[in-house]
């Protein structure tokens, strides 16, 4: 959006960057040049009208105005970013400014935990013989009619055999992995 006023020259662009926050939809760089500062009022008004729009249309998006000297800038987000001075380009009035964003990736900021997986190639031939040569009568006599206690009952013992025959192997997951 560009708005050219007699005291206010404003452009508005609209960016989709790939990496960007969850919770922000847009970054709108607004550039602001006043050049003449005679009628203040005016210039804010226009300035504001121009702000509240845009931020009514993209409720979501960060918002960086900046204006000529490039050594304030704005935003609609608190810390998001620290600004850190480039050099020049060819005129000494311009100035360039690179903003490093504060926010780290929910990935980042979570512990690495250890997740432990069962897998074997003759695990499997193993767990059957295990399963095939144990006595299942004598695990579900003592139950007779309880079913959660023979479930329980045999729940235990399956993982007894897992842990006998199965080796685990360790392996480091974030909380995303699941």
């Amino acid at each position: 959006e560009m708005i050219y006023c007699r005291d206010t020259e404003l452009l508005a662009v609209s960016l989709r960057p790939y990496y960007m926050r969850r919770e922000l939809s847009y970054a709108i760089p607004v550039y602001v040049y006043v050049p003449h500062r005679e009628d203040a009022e005016t210039t804010c008004d226009v300035i504001h009208a121009t702000i509240a729009r845009l931020q009514s249309q993209h409720p979501h998006a960060f918002i960086a105005i900046s204006g000529r000297t490039g050594q304030l800038i704005y935003t609609n987000v608190k810390d998001a970013y620290t600004a850190t001075p480039l050099p020049p380009m060819k005129k000494p009035d311009h100035n360039l400014v690179y903003l490093q964003p504060q926010y780290k990736p929910r990935a980042r900021t979570q512990p690495i935990t250890t997740c432990s997986f069962r897998k074997s190639p003759g695990a499997e031939t193993t767990l059957r013989d295990c399963f095939e040569s144990t006595e299942w009568s004598v695990l579900q006599v003592p139950y007779g009619e309880d079913i959660e206690g023979l479930t329980h009952c045999m729940t235990i013992y399956m993982n007894f055999c897992m842990d006998g025959v199965v080796p685990v192997k360790p392996v480091p997951c974030s909380a995303l992995d699941y």
